[in-house]
């Protein structure tokens, strides 16, 4: 890809809200442990339950991401993400880039963390808002 297509593409993508941006293979292992569970939803429930589970694996993944920086750079980065008018996807890109070299592994294991919990909560309520089906989760992972 040449240099030019390169910095449209990034332009193109500054545009795109985040939260609309969503990963083929990350929702598709979604729907998988929701067939897996055997749960029986209407489409819009459905959908709704997809993205929450979504939300937990990217703020899982997260966590998981900032504990793999070492040491130091953790705290450097924490820190930084107090201020977030300093925080750019560039500043986010050199931690992590030159940090986490294991990246793949990381997010393998965070998929099995995540199934785990997933498979392992008696009930994934859709209706929950957000910070509820996070509070469950992580209780359920501190057990």
């Amino acid at each position: 890809m040449s240099e030019e297509s390169q910095i449209k593409s990034q332009e193109e993508i500054k545009g795109i809200p985040l939260s609309s941006v969503r990963n083929p293979y990350i929702m598709n292992f979604c729907k998988v442990l929701v067939d897996k569970k055997g749960e029986k939803l209407e489409e819009p429930e459905l959908k709704k339950l997809l993205e929450k589970m979504y939300k937990l694996y990217e703020n899982l993944l997260g966590q998981n991401m900032v504990k793999a920086l070492p040491e130091e750079l953790r705290k450097e980065y924490l820190n930084l993400c107090n201020d977030l008018e300093q925080l750019s996807y560039e500043k986010i890109e050199e931690y992590f880039d030159r940090s986490v070299t294991n990246y793949e592994q990381i997010m393998k294991n965070t998929m099995r963390e995540f199934a785990e919990l997933y498979m392992t909560n008696r009930v994934f309520d859709s209706q929950k808002t957000g910070d509820d089906a996070s509070n469950d989760a992580a209780s359920s992972r501190q057990e």
